[in-house]
């Protein structure tokens, strides 16, 4: 059910890309099917713009329930990937040979260094070039 829901929605996607694509952004139909206010033409004077226009609000519609379908029964049958998934316990890390570890909560917090005693002198200003 799925996959044939699936391939339909793609056909009718393709459809509604032809169809836009058919039409002439002036509201008239171009090539074949009218291309002006020729009575002879395959769909007459004012038959194509009607048709397309018609057809494509239709497969507008049917794509929206398309969606909207295959949306409602993906999140019903299917399930994530982590819902079988289980929590591997995690093991404490060890400080590296000869080092100590960090206790995980120490007594108080540590102290900023202290300023230097000398500062460090202004650079002396570049030679000016006249």
């Amino acid at each position: 059910m799925l996959t044939l829901l699936a391939i339909l929605h793609v056909i009718i996607g393709l459809a509604l890309v032809v169809f836009v694509l058919l039409q002439d952004p002036k509201d008239g139909a171009s090539g074949i099917f009218g291309g002006g206010s020729s009575s002879k033409s395959f769909f007459g004077s004012t038959g194509a713009s009607n048709f397309l226009s018609t057809a494509t609000k239709w497969l507008a519609v049917a794509f929206s329930v398309t969606c909207l379908l295959l949306t409602g029964i993906t999140t019903k049958h299917s399930s994530s990937v982590l819902d079988d998934a289980t929590a591997a316990p995690v093991a404490p890390m060890s400080a590296p040979a000869g080092q100590q570890a960090a206790p995980a909560n120490p007594a108080a917090p540590a102290q900023p260094a202290a300023p230097a005693a000398n500062p460090a002198a202004p650079a002396p200003d570049a030679p000016k070039h006249e």
